[in-house]
């Protein structure tokens, strides 16, 4: 993906979200407030879908 395109605030919003993916099986992670509200809404749909 290219960041050319896109702002600043976008960009934070999906490198949260690849963080958060990349820390999905980990039972406590350190992130930051929304890395960590993105990895709740992962659990939530992972959990879910079973």
């Amino acid at each position: 993906m290219s960041f050319d395109k896109l702002d600043r605030t976008t960009q934070t919003i999906y490198n949260a979200k690849m963080r958060a993916t990349a820390v999905l099986h980990e039972t406590a992670p350190k992130l930051t407030a929304l890395e960590k509200a993105m990895w709740l809404q992962l659990k939530r749909k992972q959990h879910s879908s079973r």
